[in-house]
């Protein structure tokens, strides 16, 4: 419930209405929208304004930290060395600071001049607070003062750096060669201007001017440089149109003393639409400041820098904002893509801008704040909202509501001037190691409210927030909910003191808790105290301090008299199997005994009996009987507890996607679904059958659905979005090919398994005569095993080949001499084939058959561009007159040469034209003729053959009795032969071989033949020429000629 606030703060505010509207009426109110300065004649009404006490507001068990009445433009800083103490400074010069986390005090800084606001405020890693605000009546720069105790006092103001508008502050709180450096920087006319102090804030610098500042909103931090802490400096500009800004990054790698140019980006837009030149959210003035800050952690993401705005989705002016993070690991040279931070059902139907941003310097984690109207129909009605990445900015935890209660956004009675009107351009976001703690300006009361609140944060109450005890009894420290707080809670309590006796306070489980929602039981023992009414401050608090929560109660202490026995039930109509918790309300207890009718245990003797788990459906009593020493009592409550059935689980299946495909919702069959982040089902996120989770990054998102049919939600049934990445697929360049190059198959896509396609791709081969000419985009497919696919494109160029032509050739014989190609246009190419040589033509190398003869020219592309014709080499005919022969002097033998296809024929001796001769040995006698053929077939191509003709005196065979015949075979040979010898009847001969000299070779006597005789004769080293076998007995001799060669 939201505390009352002081009726002197209202009043404050309705004079200030009044006076504010009289002035605004009585003036002329000139906005320049290219600067971001406080309208002057604000800051002088608001001098005089009266400062007013903190106090902490608390509605639905969260606290927002009520600072007072300030006027906008928030910055907060936390002590590194303390993490529960703050500063926090507002416009004009409204400081606040707190040493315990949730008591905050007002600061009093001097100047020595007329301050102009914009403060922002930096801690260095020895404790040092700087606090920076423009000052002059034209303004002139900015002044910093320095405090050693987080604000309590001050030392003299600086003149730090000279401007004209918008400045920032950022302090090097490594331990590395620029530790404890403070940096600062300011907009100028028409440049920005940086400068630093290397002695903790006694005298300043200026270093750097670039001259791309134009625009308010010139940032700075500090990062570490690869293992360097602190080793990077950067700056960012802001120049370009109001509607169009462009980010020019810079970053320094010796402690600002020099500054490198990384990159210019063109990221932001409107910002809702434009009012007067200015960008303007339901007539709140806003600019997309480019809001830097860095990781200093030594985790993974350690140097990383990061990039938050706010722009239009989608772009274009009148649209709404959302609010975008970039990440630079190179310095800000290149940029990931731009990331929603915002989340929700319908992001861009909001208005979502001016934000904050802090990456923590121990953890990483990189927090974001913003303002937020998805929670008003109208978009006229905003709260603060917060969210952080633990991944380097690659995915958001669900967005947290911050602030309490929403405010109107077009705050007519704050007081601030201009159309659209001034409400302050930016709020500030700090972290220690465990929470965060934003600050910002809050319509709600219609004014500039200051609040703070942490994040992440635990709901706090106390139950019962009254409670009479005469002896001993429990007050509860309940968490209900969290918001995104997962570490530990530790309670502790104090009470008043009284005037006599003593309270006991006691955690019988402990006094912490570390799951969530759960409560924890404080016990508090009377002994001998006075009655009346004593107050108990419970405290709860993180491990170091923070989130910090204080909550009361009431205990009205009477004197000890027979208890007098109560109770209830934290739900007296559960659902089956789910525990239920019973208070003791008795008074004046000191021992109990509670029966459960139906329930497991059946019965406790405990105050507070927890759990007790209903396993039938039905009503049951429930008894409880309180002693003490004056006596005892009795209560039981018939049919009590009612015990409803659960709603079945509702069914719906898991679906699995590819990350390049559209995510389809998540579908559960069932009546009034509820879909839960966790399994514990604290984080409700939608309702209803079909859900669409916004998930879009890979990964595996477990969703767990529930039914309520009848009251009771069912157990919940996981439905899990699972989002495949997409294989990195990749197409190595191409070469350029000629027209005639062979079909080659594509290789060059990765993962391998894929295919190819485009024009002059079959199979992943890719045929450069189907392309043609030019140019093609070849596309490789690849799908991994969730059949996710990716696909990477190559251009391949197919050069044009020269005008090449070949003459046709003509055919030649297998014996023609080897010719010298010619016919092929233009001249200077080469010849290339079988039997190719030099450009040679060589038939007998080349073969019978036919020959593809190309002639090739290399064109001035690189081309062989060829031309090809067949060339036929024929094969010889075949002549074959026969054997060598020796016949009778009295006998003839024909020779035949007949060839297929003949087309001539001629003989020697004696020129016959036939295809046969009929000779004999007239004109010859007895001894040899050689007698040749010359056959020529219709391809004009001729062979030869050559037979020698023996004729012998025959008469000798005749002489042998019973001799029929003597062949010898092969003839001619080697030395080597047989020979045949057929005989009628039985006969003996002598054989005998001699050469024409009469030297005799072989001899074998007294050969018996009976019938047929073959025989085989191996001369020794014979020598080529002609030999006779000699076939002889007394009776006579038979004489046969041979050839060795």
């Amino acid at each position: 419930m939201k505390k009352p606030i002081f009726s002197f703060i209202k009043t404050l505010l309705i004079l200030l209405i009044v006076s504010s509207s009289g002035l605004i009426s009585g003036q002329e109110f000139v906005d320049d929208p290219n600067l971001d300065q406080i309208p002057k004649w604000y800051l002088d009404q608001t001098q005089n304004m009266t400062r007013q006490p903190s106090e902490v507001i608390t509605i639905d068990d969260y606290d927002n930290f009520y600072l007072g009445v300030d006027f906008a433009e928030g910055h907060i800083s936390v002590n590194p060395l303390a993490p529960t103490q703050f500063f926090t400074a507002y416009n004009i010069d409204d400081s606040h600071y707190t040493m315990n986390g949730h008591d905050w005090v007002d600061s009093n800084p001097t100047w020595g001049s007329n301050m102009r606001g914009d403060p922002i405020t930096a801690y260095d890693s020895l404790g040092n607070l700087y606090y920076e605000n423009m000052y002059g009546s034209s303004i002139l720069g900015c002044k910093v003062v320095k405090s050693t105790d987080n604000g309590q006092s001050w030392g003299p103001a600086v003149n730090a750096i000279s401007g004209n508008d918008k400045n920032w502050m950022a302090c090097d709180q490594t331990s590395g060669p620029n530790a404890n450096n403070v940096y600062t920087v300011m907009t100028n006319s028409g440049s920005g201007n940086f400068a630093r102090s290397t002695d903790q804030g006694q005298t300043w610098q200026n270093t750097f001017s670039p001259s791309t500042q134009s625009l308010p909103g010139m940032m700075v931090c500090v990062g570490a440089d690869g293992d360097v802490p602190g080793g990077s400096v950067y700056v960012v500009t802001n120049s370009g149109s109001s509607f169009a800004s462009t980010y020019t990054f810079y970053e320094s790698n010796d402690g600002g003393l020099t500054f490198t140019y990384k990159s210019a980006q063109n990221f932001a837009g409107y910002v809702g639409r434009n009012v007067g030149g200015r960008n303007s959210v339901e007539n709140m003035r806003t600019r997309p400041y480019p809001f830097i800050t860095a990781d200093n952690s030594t985790g993974p993401y350690r140097g990383r820098l990061y990039l938050v705005y706010a722009t239009n989705d989608p772009p274009g002016d009148g649209n709404k904002p959302d609010i975008w993070s970039r990440y630079s690991d190179d310095g800000g040279t290149t940029w990931s893509i731009a990331k929603r931070v915002n989340s929700g059902f319908s992001p861009t139907l909001s208005h979502q801008w001016q934000p904050a941003t802090w990456c923590d310097k121990e953890t990483g984690r990189l927090y974001i704040q913003w303002m937020d109207s998805r929670d008003s129909q109208q978009n006229d009605s905003a709260m603060i909202y917060a969210t952080y990445s633990d991944n380097g900015g690659d995915t958001y935890q669900m967005n947290r509501k911050i602030s309490n209660e929403k405010m109107k956004i077009n705050c007519s009675s704050c007081g601030g001037g201009g159309t659209p009107r001034y409400q302050g351009d930016y709020s500030g976001i700090v972290s220690n190691s465990d929470v965060s703690v934003p600050t910002w300006s809050d319509f709600r009361w219609g004014s500039f409210a200051t609040f703070t609140a942490f994040f992440p944060d635990f709901g706090m109450r106390v139950y019962p927030t009254t409670k009479t005890i005469s002896y001993r009894d429990t007050i509860w420290a309940v968490i209900p909910s969290v918001k995104l707080y997962t570490n530990e809670a530790i309670f502790s309590a104090t009470i008043e003191s009284p005037t006599s006796g003593t309270f006991t306070i006691d955690y019988p489980i402990g006094n912490s808790i570390t799951s969530f929602p759960d409560s924890l039981p404080i016990v508090i023992t009377v002994n001998q105290v006075p009655e009346g009414d004593y107050t108990i401050s419970i405290k709860g608090e993180g491990p170091n301090g923070t989130p910090v929560h204080f909550r009361d109660a009431t205990i009205n202490v009477i004197p000890l008299g027979p208890p007098t026995a109560d109770f209830s039930a934290m739900e007296p109509s559960p659902c089956l199997n789910y525990g239920v918790d019973f208070i003791d309300e008795s008074i004046g207890a000191t021992d109990w005994l509670w029966t459960f009718e139906g329930g497991d245990p059946a019965t406790s003797t405990e105050q507070f009996p927890t759990g007790i788990v209903y396993s039938s459906i039905g009503s049951f009593d429930v008894s409880l009987e309180v002693t003490n020493p004056s006596g005892s009592d009795l209560i039981t409550k018939p049919d009590y507890i009612s015990v409803s059935p659960l709603s079945e689980s509702p069914t719906g299946e898991s679906v699995a996607v590819c990350k390049n495909s559209d995510i389809p919702p998540l579908m559960a069959q069932g009546e009034n679904i509820l879909w839960y982040t966790d399994p514990e089902l604290t984080e409700l996120v939608y309702t209803g059958n079909s859900f669409l989770t916004g998930d879009t990054d890979p990964g595996d998102y477990p969703y767990y659905a529930t039914q309520n049919s009848n009251g009771c939600e069912s157990e919940a049934t996981t439905i899990t979005l699972t989002i495949y990445d997409t294989p990195a697929v990749t197409f190595m360049p191409l070469d350029t090919v000629c027209l005639s190059v062979e079909p080659f198959e594509l290789v060059a896509g990765e993962p391998s398994g894929g295919s190819y396609f485009g024009d002059g791709v079959i199979e992943n081969f890719f045929d450069a005569s189907l392309a043609g000419v030019g140019t093609h985009s070849l596309g490789y497919i690849y799908a991994d095993e969730n059949l996710c696919a990716d696909t990477a494109y190559q251009n391949i160029t197919v050069l044009q080949l020269d005008e090449v032509s070949l003459s046709a050739l003509s055919s030649v014989c297998l014996d023609a001499e080897p010719t010298t190609l010619t016919g092929g246009m233009p001249e200077g190419g080469t010849y290339s084939g079988d039997g190719v040589v030099d450009n040679i033509f060589n038939p007998e190398v080349a073969g019978e058959g036919d020959h593809l003869i190309t002639y090739t020219i290399i064109g001035e592309n690189g081309c062989p561009s060829p031309a090809s014709q067949n060339i036929t080499v024929f094969e010889l005919p075949y002549v074959n007159i026969g054997n060598d022969t020796t016949i009778c002097g009295s006998q003839t033998i024909t020779l035949n040469a007949t060839i297929p296809n003949a087309s001539a024929y001629i003989w020697a001796p004696g020129g016959q034209t036939t295809s046969s001769i009929t000779v004999d040995s007239i004109g010859i006698g007895y001894g040899s003729q050689e007698f040749s053929v010359v056959a020529t077939d219709n391809n004009s191509c001729s062979n030869d053959d050559i037979v020698t003709v023996t004729f012998i005196n025959c008469t000798g065979i005749e002489d042998i009795v019973g001799l029929e015949s003597v062949s010898l075979y092969p003839n001619p040979n080697d030395g080597t032969f047989s020979f045949r010898i057929e005989s009628r009847g039985a006969i003996n001969v002598d054989v005998k071989v001699f050469d024409v000299f009469g030297t005799k070779h072989f001899e074998l006597n007294n050969v018996e033949i009976v019938g047929e005789y073959i025989s085989k004769i191996s001369l020794t080293d014979p020598k080529p020429g002609v030999y006779f076998i000699s076939i002889e007995n007394e009776e006579g001799s038979f004489i046969k000629k041979f050839l060795i060669k």
